[in-house]
């Protein structure tokens, strides 16, 4: 950065100055001239004048407020330090006085002499362009309209088998508004077991969802949630628990990120997963490339930048991703609290004892992991840590311990979990073990499940390319006796082999064989072969035998019901000991499934039929679905049918009677937007600015409301309090809708006759004037141009109607969409 030439124009004139102040008029006269030089000014103290002093200064283009003192010292520019502290430049903190901007650590700088200006470039600190975020959140700008709604799912199944009849079904029923749901769920059975009842209560919950906070609130029936070394529970009473499924803008997982520094302005790109992308243009400085999207396990991802010479400069990391790692300072626990359900399916209202059990998760780092757990009933506590650390980009760890301690039986015990896993692309890998002691006892076994055993296992496997896969595993259980359960074996190993190739453009070949030493030994192979036969229908044949099992086989083939091909059918024969042979047919439509199967085994026919799908009531409305999950939108287009309803720019449906779409399988808290097909509008329907953007809460329904009215035009005429026709260029504003409407000459004013609107008003400098009601009779006996109907816009007293009403309503009402209205179509 070199210092600017003196022009020799600006030294004449500055002499010029000089010698005018120095002879020309009276000391009293100086005094009085505004612009009057300073004294002692000559040609040689111009000539020597290190300037440009106090200057302004922008920073990254931001011109800031305060002014900075710069000095000349040959060809260096020197500034103050102070003020350029002041400004937000990078002073060292021992720097005082005039200082060179060499001395600072700036990208660049330059001095413009015409605006005396200091242009300053700082290096970046991974901010602004150089902070890369490819996880960024998605928009959450949609507004929330729930519905009340009832939902009933239903599965309902008759059989006919042996020459005798049953039926059972499972029915959940629930009642939903926002974020609030009440839900039970019954099991109906024609014949049921033994000691239990035709209908049974299988859960009841009344359940809040808290979306920003990311939690979920239970009273009722429900199962606990827990650390990975915890067993779940049934419980009745109370859960509150970390949920990040209603936080999609939230990135739980800890993902690939890159820092890194150039030296001047580049491009970036990123290489990841054998394919490259251009991520933008980054300035001199520091840079970071965070939530870099991969697949779990091991991977390296590449950054390409270039130098100042302008070469190619590749920077690379490793990394290791897992669901059991939590993104750094992100947490999440669970607290449960109730009585122990007990034979659950077979009694519905069989609560037992008092238990309660908590956990807490924390990501401490991008690689550690810690998790503390704890559990509890009459007589027994149990609780442990756990830690999970990604190992370089190699591994991931697991280390937990537990300590239990029952005070009935004087029992105390612990439990080791150890575990290394490595997953890739081509070889995975994962051993551990699980260490009870003789005394370990939890809340699960206390309750009447079995004691956790011990186990050794590991399990390896390739991925050699072209579908070809093989998995080794081997895992050793042992178990104390336990008079609970006699049937359980002590000692238990388990080797498996399994194979999986392709072998055509539309065959594959799998195949398994395991081997159980226990307290007996038993072995056992399988081999199928898989054909797609396009049309969506597949053919499969298989055999399989063992030591203590017969050679036998299938053969199939088959057609899934999915949404496109409605019918799916699958033919089934079975060879060996006791040969069977089966055939279904299904059909699924927006309305529910059926199924239909038919079989034949050792010579017995047998039958089943199934109905499954899901009733909602909302909106004044029922409506019959398939069971989807999910939640839904209840889109409204007033009571107008026969409108294209499109979501996300896609076609999602057709309005029935009274104007009302029911659109299902909406992604939870997503903000979804909705409009109508301008090009699809019925003849006689007019739209106004329909786009809507909401956010449906998990399985509950949003109210859409998309502003479409009839269109029937109608020519009235408007007379005034005086008699007289209103002027040209009234404006009228017609209630309900808000819309502004305009009188035209002898008091003619297109009217909707369709829509709702049935008053009108007359605007003045001063507010509403008058008022005419517009009988809906009268309009319809318009028939000819001369015969236009009559109305008489009544006087009213300034504030007689509430300033309120016209403002809702001239809020509230969208103004009609720019085209052919009067052909009933709207373009966008």
């Amino acid at each position: 950065m070199s210092r600017p030439r003196p022009v020799a124009a600006e030294r004449l004139l500055a002499l010029f100055a000089a010698v005018a102040a120095a002879f020309g008029g009276s000391p009293a006269q100086a005094q009085a001239d505004p612009f009057a030089l300073p004294k002692g000014l000559t040609a040689q103290s111009v000539a020597a004048s290190e300037g440009p002093g106090l200057s302004e200064i922008a920073i990254d283009g931001d011109v800031r407020p305060r002014l900075v003192n710069l000095v000349w010292r040959g060809d260096t520019l020197a500034i103050d330090a102070d003020a350029a502290r002041a400004a937000g430049l990078p002073v060292p903190d021992s720097s005082g006085g005039m200082i060179p901007l060499s001395a600072i650590n700036l990208a660049k700088w330059r001095f413009d002499s015409v605006h005396q200006r200091l242009e300053v470039q700082l290096f970046r600190k991974s901010d602004g362009d150089n902070l890369i975020d490819l996880t960024r959140p998605p928009r959450m700008d949609g507004t929330s309209a729930p519905l009340t709604a009832l939902r009933i799912d239903y599965d309902l199944t008759g059989t006919l088998a042996r020459g005798r009849t049953s039926a059972a079904g499972l029915v959940e029923a629930a009642l939903v508004r926002g974020n609030v749901a009440l839900t039970g769920g019954l099991q109906l059975v024609s014949a049921p077991a033994p000691g239990t009842g035709k209908l049974l209560r299988l859960d009841a919950q009344l359940q809040i969802l808290f979306p920003r906070r990311g939690l979920t609130a239970t009273a009722g029936d429900f199962i606990s949630a827990g650390g990975q070394g915890q067993r779940a529970l049934r419980l009745g009473g109370i859960q509150l628990a970390s949920d990040y499924s209603l936080r999609p803008d939230l990135v739980t997982t800890p993902l690939p990120s890159f820092t890194g520094q150039v030296a001047v302005p580049t491009g970036i790109d990123l290489i990841n997963g054998d394919q490259r992308y251009k991520l933008g243009e980054i300035q001199p400085g520091e840079f970071t490339v965070r939530n870099v999207p991969s697949t779990a396990g091991r991977g390296e991802v590449s950054v390409i930048t270039r130098d100042s010479l302008g070469r190619e400069v590749i920077q690379s990391t490793r990394f290791y991703v897992s669901r059991n790692l939590l993104a750094r300072n992100l947490s999440e626990f669970a607290v449960n609290a109730g009585f122990v359900r007990r034979r659950f399916g077979v009694r519905g209202e069989d609560y037992g004892p008092l238990a309660a059990s908590a956990y807490f998760r924390r990501g401490i780092s991008s690689r550690l992991t810690v998790e503390g757990t704890a559990e509890w009933t009459s007589g027994l506590v149990n609780f442990g840590a756990r830690g999970d650390v990604a190992l370089g980009g190699l591994a991931l760890a697991t280390l937990e311990a537990r300590y239990s301690r029952d005070s009935a039986l004087g029992d105390r015990g612990t439990l080791l979990n150890l575990g290394v896993e490595s997953t890739g692309r081509r070889v995975s890998g994962r051993i551990g073990a699980i260490l009870p002691s003789s005394g370990y006892r939890d809340v699960a076994f206390r309750l009447g499940d079995a004691a956790p055993p011990k186990q050794l296992f590991g399990q390896v496997s390739f991925d050699l390319g072209k579908m070809n896969q093989i998995q080794l595993s081997a895992t050793r259980q042992e178990r104390r006796p336990d008079p609970r359960f006699p049937r359980f074996e002590r000692r238990a190993d388990l080797v498996n082999a399994s194979f999986r190739t392709r072998i055509g453009r539309n065959m594959d070949l799998f195949s398994s064989a395991g081997y159980r030493r226990g307290e007996s030994r038993v072995f056992s192979a399988f081999a199928g072969l898989s054909m797609q036969l396009g049309g969506g229908r597949n053919a499969q044949i298989s055999v399989n035998g063992g030591t203590r099992s017969p050679l036998s086989g299938t053969s199939s083939v088959s057609r899934h019901d999915i949404e496109g091909a409605p019918l799916g059918y699958a033919l089934e024969r079975g060879f060996g000991p006791s040969s069977r042979t089966a055939g279904k047919l299904s059909y699924r439509s927006e309305h529910g499934r059926l199924e239909g199967q038919i079989e034949r085994v050792a010579g017995r026919f047998g039958a089943r039929a199934n109905a499954r799908g899901t009733l909602i009531a909302a909106g004044g409305a029922v409506f019959a679905r398939n069971q989807t999950g999910g939640s839904y939108a209840l889109v409204r287009t007033g009571r107008i049918a026969g409108v294209t309803v499109m979501r996300e720019n896609r076609s999602a449906g057709v309005t029935a009677a009274k104007g009302l779409l029911l659109v299902e399988n909406i992604p939870a808290q997503v903000p979804i937007s909705f409009d109508v097909d301008p090009d699809k509008l019925p003849a006689d329907a007019l739209a106004r600015d329909t786009k809507k953007r909401i956010v449906i809460p998990r399985r509950a329904v949003g109210l859409v409301a998309l502003d479409v009215v009839r269109f029937v035009p109608r020519q009235i005429r408007l007379f005034g309090p005086d008699g007289a026709p209103l002027a040209p260029g009234t404006v009228l504003r017609a209630l309900p809708s808000g819309e502004d409407l305009m009188a035209g000459f002898d008091g003619v004013v297109d009217f909707n006759a369709g829509g709702a609107d049935r008053r009108l008003i007359a605007l003045g400098l001063g507010g509403p004037v008058c008022q005419a009601e517009i009988d809906a009779e009268l309009l319809e006996d318009a028939a000819a141009p001369d015969a236009l109907p009559r109305f008489d816009c009544r006087a009213v007293a300034p504030g007689v109607l509430a300033e309120a009403e016209l403002r809702s309503g001239k809020g509230t009402a969208a103004k009609p969409r720019a085209g052919r209205a009067l052909a009933g179509r709207s373009r966008r």
